[in-house]
């Protein structure tokens, strides 16, 4: 399989070789699928990212957290999104993503694939049963990158960034990989100047999904896959660069 380059406009990614979102076989089954869905979302969020991110190096564990006064399963129910955009014509894709702060604006954040071209977009937090509609979609000119601002006002805390990341720093990603919630265990496998290579397996609407480390805090955000053992991050601080040039596109009529 070909890698995405490091820099640069992102390609279309061939088939297999990225993390497009998923397409199922109808829009209606996923809607009826994600009710469901949630409640075991919400499970596999709060026992192993609430009481296993800190298991590695002792740093940011349950008794520092709340310490600090800080439920982050909670947050992160609130934070982690359920991504659906259905171009015109076709069915509901999905993909993930998770509210940042970007220049004071709280707004959600996932790649630039999963909503490019779309007519609507909807989001769906984790811990959450309804969807909240996107009333503005913005893209970055020359990165994967995707601002969703929602059209209905929401206290949601925006996940913690944080710029450190070390060479086999145990991280894991938080996303929906085939429309099903999931948190993936992983390691930084290679460190380069516009990528963070992930040894990490991660399937079709994974993509936008954020790299959590041990202290619960974003380092990155998933955009591809190299091969089915490695995925590509994009750093959280080319994230936020990319978020405040993007631009606003139009939906198709």
């Amino acid at each position: 399989m070909t890698a995405h380059p490091s820099s640069g406009p992102v390609p279309a990614p061939a088939d297999g070789d990225d993390l497009t979102g998923f397409r199922p076989a109808s829009a209606r089954a996923l809607l009826r699928a994600r009710r469901w869905l949630m409640g075991l979302a919400l499970l596999l969020l709060l026992v192993p990212v609430g009481a296993g991110l800190a298991d590695r190096d002792g740093s940011g564990g349950p008794e520092e957290l709340a310490a600090r006064g800080v439920d982050q399963a909670e947050v992160r129910a609130q934070a982690i999104m359920l991504v659906l955009s259905a171009a015109c014509g076709e069915n509901a894709r999905c993909g993930s993503g998770f509210v940042l702060e970007v220049d004071d604006e709280v707004v959600v954040v996932t790649n630039r694939h999963v909503v490019e071209g779309a007519c609507s977009t909807t989001v769906q937090p984790l811990g959450a049963s309804t969807e909240v509609a996107v009333g503005e979609v913005r893209v970055a000119s020359d990165l994967d990158v995707a601002v969703l601002v929602l059209d209905e006002a929401a206290d949601r805390s925006p996940l913690v960034v944080s710029g450190d990341v070390m060479l086999g720093q145990p991280i894991r990603v938080v996303g929906f990989p085939g429309a099903r919630a999931a948190v993936l265990p992983g390691y930084v496998q290679r460190i380069e100047p516009t990528r963070l290579v992930l040894a990490i397996r991660a399937d079709q609407g994974a993509s936008g999904s954020p790299v959590i480390d041990a202290a619960g805090e974003v380092v990155g955000q998933l955009y591809a896959r190299l091969d089915e053992e490695c995925c590509v991050a994009m750093p959280i601080a080319d994230v936020l660069d990319a978020a405040r040039d993007a631009t606003s596109v139009a939906t198709c009529p």
